[in-house]
């Protein structure tokens, strides 16, 4: 009898202390609490300089006005991070990051380092559409496509999961250029000082939101030779410079950039963890629509050169990613066996 008193007891002060937790809002769970705000990519990257713009104004649309903190996670061109948010981050809403994009199909491709599922993160919105391009330093030589069919091309390279690979086997693959990636570089901060001291010839899958952002004076001062956007959409600031899909007339080869590129659309999304409380994630989401129109966010991102160009929404990014999933599987398997061709 005392055992069943006891025990009855212990569930009746459980439901007790759970009750007020279980009902507790999404302000009254963030006031006076910290937000870890997470990249995959050192600082000075145009990826960090994203998130620390938004660190500095995403809190004050969010209930409770918590207090957002940057932190970079460098390492496997952003991997790590998309790891750790996936399986290890607290799953409370106290954890949001800007996974890479282009990393997101990993999963598709059997790559065993990608211990995550999609299209389970809480995605919370993306700020703009990337227009990843190939381009080489000034002083190479190398102004066309051309010229880099009738010489090997030394590009940099994040590893073997990113575009920065990836993307140099493709043009190789498609035109017969002779790209050859050099893996070892930490983040696109270090590929871009290895190419203007000449130990690269240049690099493919670098932005143009990110070059504005990170390295304006490629731009102005005509430093990079952009060879080929390679996007689905060629960006109007660019005339004359053809997009990859431009150049290729066979149906296959342009669902396989489709499969490839796509990702673009949702060029800087922002996520949470799977299993975040529902109404801390629409708060987040709230939060981050709201954000879009903060006349002292787009004037700071104005001023950072940070593109809010063609932002999404979080359903938006989670309908891209069902896209992207939804591939037919011979061509998940012809850019599978691209990627892993010696």
């Amino acid at each position: 009898m005392r055992l069943r008193f006891s025990s009855a007891l212990v569930a009746a002060l459980i439901c007790t202390f759970a009750v007020p937790l279980a009902a507790q809002t999404p302000e009254e769970f963030y006031a006076k609490k910290q937000i870890r705000m997470l990249t995959g990519f050192g600082p000075g990257t145009g990826n960090d300089l994203y998130m620390r713009v938004v660190a500095r104004h995403l809190a004050k649309h969010i209930p409770g006005h918590p207090v957002i903190v940057p932190e970079n996670m460098p390492g496997a061109a952003s991997l790590g991070m998309i790891n750790y948010l996936y399986n290890a981050a607290a799953r409370d809403g106290s954890v949001i990051g800007m996974p890479s994009r282009n990393l997101l199909t990993e999963p598709l491709f059997a790559n065993p380092q990608a211990r995550f599922k999609a299209s389970e993160f809480s995605w919370l919105g993306s700020l703009s559409r990337d227009t990843a391009l190939c381009f080489t330093w000034h002083a190479s030589g190398i102004k066309t496509l051309d010229d880099a069919r009738r010489q090997e091309v030394l590009v940099g390279s994040t590893g073997q999961a990113s575009n920065s690979f990836f993307f140099p086997r493709l043009l190789n693959s498609l035109f017969g250029t002779r790209f050859r990636a050099i893996i070892g570089y930490p983040d696109s901060g270090a590929i871009g000082i290895a190419m203007e001291r000449g130990e690269l010839a240049g690099y493919c899958s670098f932005t143009l939101a990110a070059i504005r952002s990170a390295r304006p004076q490629w731009l102005s001062d005509h430093q990079i030779n952009i060879l080929v956007q390679m996007t689905l959409r060629p960006h109007p600031d660019l005339p004359g410079i053809p997009a990859v899909t431009d150049l290729v007339n066979d149906g296959a080869a342009r669902r396989l950039l489709a499969l490839v590129l796509e990702d673009q659309e949702m060029g800087r999304p922002l996520a949470g963890p799977p299993g975040m409380p529902a109404d801390r994630v629409e708060a987040l989401r709230a939060a981050f629509q709201a954000l879009l129109t903060d006349a002292d966010f787009l004037a700071d991102a104005k001023k950072s050169a940070v593109d809010v160009d063609g932002p999404i929404s979080g359903d938006a990014v989670a309908r891209i990613v069902e896209e992207l999933y939804a591939t037919p599987g011979d061509i998940i398997e012809r850019v599978k066996a691209l990627r892993e061709r010696s």
